[in-house]
């Protein structure tokens, strides 16, 4: 059964979500949209973020910077009963200055990243005092930045330390605030890279108040390269494996495909005895061809898959095409990349990658260390390719 979210029962009905920055990291998969637009399932990036928060809040205010006009021509005015208000950071100056061209509200506000899956429970978790952040359990917490708990508060946040504590929370940025965090934000200085950072304000607001923390109890899925986004990807089907399929009336099936766990296939093709084996999303308008088989994998609108190819643990991008007899594993071909006949993208595990994500136990480590290729927009691969590369 699919997980039931705590319910909410709080009076916070607003977020404020980072969305700005150029993410020059994300590249080739944001070399063409902004971040929030990353696709995975079919669907934005930043829709995944606010389903978790339908039901919880009202309005969402989102902070946009680099290609804002994508994000709000795909978005519009409302998102599931969501009413959605649009800033324009003009100055990119890190993200207490994301937050300071919000201007001011005078109500209680969760503030999150735009680039996050974060669940709905720790949503309801930070919102246990206020103010109050989330805190994560990481295997490695130097590369975070780290909460100074004092007294069962939060103190301040050490940024990256070389030596953190083996009990360490690192902060995932999942933050409840309110009005009084404004007149703060005026406090702070500039860091030695010359940003206004959000880890200032929490000292700022230990210094004048209590601030509370909840240790997490979901998942947190930070998407900051390629790889991360696959690894999203990935996630976001295991959560689905114990969903009802769901095969649209105008899907053709030849005969003899076979279906195993759990499906989302749109107005698509398969052709005979292909082999689709779950949790799978197909789009509308992909052509599987004959003999082929899709293994735990996204395929978005317009892909094509051909005879006797095939795809496992991977994200088939919109109109991008993987050849007759091709294999294509644990890859990413953004939109319009092509895979030639009989091609073989190669695969490798990297054990010395330290993984971030909380993937409440739906990946294992070995699936967040394999790597196969990222193909940029329109990339046409005919030979060989090494592991882990980006093209």
């Amino acid at each position: 059964m699919a997980h039931r979210p705590v319910p909410f029962t709080g009076t916070t009905r607003h977020a404020v979500i980072l969305a700005a920055g150029e993410s020059k990291r994300t590249r080739p998969l944001t070399s063409h949209r902004p971040k929030p637009l990353i696709p995975l399932l079919g669907r934005p990036l930043l829709a995944h973020i606010l389903d978790e928060l339908v039901g919880m809040i009202d309005h969402a205010t989102l902070v946009t910077g680099y290609r804002a006009d994508d994000i709000h021509n795909a978005f519009g005015s409302s998102y599931r009963g969501i009413a959605l208000h649009y800033v324009l950071q003009t100055d990119v100056n890190g993200t207490a200055g994301a937050l300071r061209a919000v201007g001011a509200l005078d109500e209680p506000f969760f503030l999150l990243y735009g680039d996050n899956l974060i669940a709905h429970d720790d949503l309801v978790g930070v919102c246990s005092s206020l103010p109050c952040l989330a805190g994560l359990r990481v295997e490695d917490a130097r590369s975070f930045g780290v909460l100074q708990i004092v007294d069962g508060h939060v103190r301040s946040i050490w940024e990256k330390p070389d030596h953190p504590p083996p009990d360490a929370l690192a902060n995932p940025g999942i933050y409840h605030l309110d009005a009084d965090s404004f007149a703060a934000l005026e406090q702070i200085q500039p860091s030695p890279r010359g940003e206004y950072e959000l880890t200032d304000l929490i000292g700022l607001l230990a210094a004048q108040r209590p601030v509370g923390y909840h240790i997490c109890s979901g998942f947190w899925v930070p998407i900051g390269t390629p790889w991360e986004a696959l690894s999203a990807a990935q996630f976001l089907l295991a959560r689905r494996a114990a969903w009802r399929s769901q095969i649209d009336p105008q899907a053709q099936l030849d005969p003899g495909v076979q279906i195993s766990g759990w499906v989302q296939i749109g107005r698509a093709r398969v052709g005979a005895g292909s082999r689709i084996i779950g949790p799978v999303v197909i789009g509308d308008d992909c052509v599987i061809g004959a003999g082929c088989r899709v293994e735990t994998s996204c395929l978005e609108p317009g892909a094509h898959v051909d005879d006797g190819a095939r795809v496992q643990d991977s994200v088939i991008g919109a109109g991008a095409h993987v050849g007759a007899g091709s294999r294509v594993e644990s890859s990413w071909l953004d939109d319009l990349a092509s895979v030639a006949p009989m091609a073989h993208l190669p695969v490798q595990h990297f054990s010395e990658l330290r993984p971030t994500a909380a993937m409440a136990g739906l990946l294992s480590r070995t699936q967040l260390c394999t790597r196969g290729v990222i193909l940029s927009q329109g990339v046409h691969v005919t030979g060989a390719v090494d592991a882990g590369r980006v093209v």
